[in-house]
């Protein structure tokens, strides 16, 4: 989608810098929109605004990416971060830095999600395997993983309901 491309393939598609500015200003409006809709209402992993704003941040990107949601005891958000970046098949997910993030901003639950760029809905068993170490390293803490999603064009795809049927 051209919306999410990086401005230099978005000139070389329209081939007008005017038409970059304009999309980069439509895409950050969308980014701002859908992080408010979070803002204003608790976020369950099957709410609205939090598809809509997986959607907006990871369903379009080329690479790989994390996304961390803190959110208070109460399911209200406290913050929302990249936590990572890779390739189109992998990202790093460093489940201590997650964790300590954690700590730091004061959330009693998280929601994590990435992308997959290839538009498969499916766990991998390194999706699992963080999801499980996640969840473990959080409960020792007190702190609650509401889910991991995995996000595409087409949708989206609980980890954390696959890594529970894995191990069933």
């Amino acid at each position: 989608m051209l919306l999410a491309a990086p401005p230099a393939r978005q000139l070389r598609a329209t081939g007008d810098p005017r038409a970059v500015a304009l999309l980069q200003a439509v895409r950050h409006a969308l980014l701002q929109v859908t992080r408010a809709d979070l803002d204003t209402r608790p976020v369950f992993p099957d709410s609205r605004a939090l598809r809509d704003y997986l959607m907006a941040h990871l369903a379009d990107e080329p690479n790989e990416h994390v996304r961390v949601l803190y959110l208070t005891a109460h399911d209200r958000l406290i913050h929302a971060e990249l936590h990572s970046s890779g390739t189109p098949s992998t990202t790093p997910f460093c489940v201590r830095t997650i964790a300590a993030r954690a700590l730091e901003v004061g959330a009693m639950k998280l929601i994590v999600a990435h992308n997959h760029p290839s538009g498969r809905r499916e766990s991998s068993r390194a999706d699992i395997a963080h999801t499980i170490a996640l969840e473990q390293a959080l409960d020792a803490l007190g702190i609650d993983l509401v889910d991991h999603l995995i996000v595409t064009r087409g949708g989206f795809a609980s980890v954390r309901l696959a890594a529970r049927a894995d191990a069933a």
